[in-house]
């Protein structure tokens, strides 16, 4: 097995950040976890991220080089994160108790969450295509049902606000 074509990072970059668990510095059968199940962690962790990014409105798998890289070393940290829980160490190590009221998805998700919002513009800025704008599914309704004028709720004379045509004076 190797990992998904829309997935970030690598085995080898994994295996770099937590050279304790592997077999001379590679993962194996042998190692805990296995090759399989870090390239399976790979591509879980990526496909959180890519969700995000669809819901930004970005074309998945990112390519351009700096955003992708950047996104390469979000998800090696996690999966690196991932690594040590399963040899009972690191940040995602947790008892039973606090397994159930948190989760490892749940930290995944909230890290993925945040790191994406708050740098999904320049993942942009970088030339990350977006396929569609941040105001997709906005709409609203002009007609009722019977197809008569909905008036809006609020409008600029309720608000005290006067409308004026600069291109009249």
């Amino acid at each position: 097995m190797a990992i998904g074509a829309n997935s970030y990072s690598s085995v080898a970059e994994v295996a770099a950040l937590t050279p304790q668990f592997t077999a001379s510095g590679s993962f194996s059968t042998a190692t805990r976890p296995t090759t399989a199940q870090v390239e399976a962690f790979i591509d879980r962790v990526s496909a959180i991220v890519n969700v995000l990014l669809a819901e930004e409105g970005f074309s998945i798998p990112i390519s351009q080089a700096d955003a992708k890289l950047a996104l390469d070393h979000f998800v090696v940290e996690e999966v690196a994160d991932l690594v040590e829980s399963a040899n009972m160490a690191g940040r995602f190590y947790m008892d039973e108790g606090e397994l159930r009221s948190r989760g490892r998805f749940r930290v995944i998700m909230g890290d993925a969450e945040q790191f994406i919002s708050e740098h999904s513009e320049g993942i942009q800025s970088l030339g990350a295509t977006r396929d569609r704008s941040l105001t997709y599914g906005l709409s609203y309704w002009a007609t009722d049902d019977a197809g008569d004028e909905i008036e809006p709720i609020f409008s600029r004379k309720m608000m005290r606000q006067s409308i004026v045509d600069w291109d009249e004076e």
